[in-house]
């Protein structure tokens, strides 16, 4: 529903494909597993949690409170730097399409961050994604400091 409303080009079908393609390359999915993995492990040891019914001093009590929401703390800025990155990967696909402006990306950006209101648009504490105005602008950086020449040409390609 959300693509039927965005009305994406090709280009920027593309920039989605290749930024999902980011977080497969990057193994981001099995990475994030690991990390609540080892996060949880060292909290129980840390804690002693032995999932009994019995009543627990105030430590063991806080310990299960971080272990509650040790999943959630541990994604935040472990996400944000996954989407950066396959950010970046769709970028480089798109650039080594031959085919594709790499601003592309960005456009989509755009239409999301206008379908929101403009909301969303800088990254919070809580935000498990960058916000979506620091994704548009971090490409717009990316952008620039490519050579006049490089821009030139990649500007013939599909947006």
């Amino acid at each position: 529903a959300l693509l039927e409303r965005l009305q994406p080009s090709e280009g920027e079908l593309a920039a989605l494909i290749g930024h999902e393609i980011g977080h497969v390359l990057h193994r981001h999915s099995q990475a994030r597993i690991l990390q609540q993995q080892i996060l949880a492990y060292a909290l129980q040891a840390l804690f002693y949690q032995d999932d009994d019914p019995h009543k627990e001093t105030f430590g063991e009590a806080i310990g299960e409170l971080l272990l509650k929401s040790a999943d959630w703390l541990g994604q935040q800025s472990f996400s944000r730097a996954n989407e950066y990155q396959a950010d970046a990967s769709s970028w480089d696909l798109l650039i080594s399409s031959r085919q594709y402006n790499p601003q592309a990306l960005q456009s989509l950006l755009e239409k999301l961050w206008d379908y929101n209101g403009q909301q969303g648009g800088t990254t919070s504490w809580e935000s498990t994604h960058p916000g979506t105005f620091d994704r548009i602008h971090a490409l717009d950086e990316k952008w620039k400091a490519l050579e006049f020449r490089e821009r030139r040409k990649l500007a013939k390609n599909t947006i």
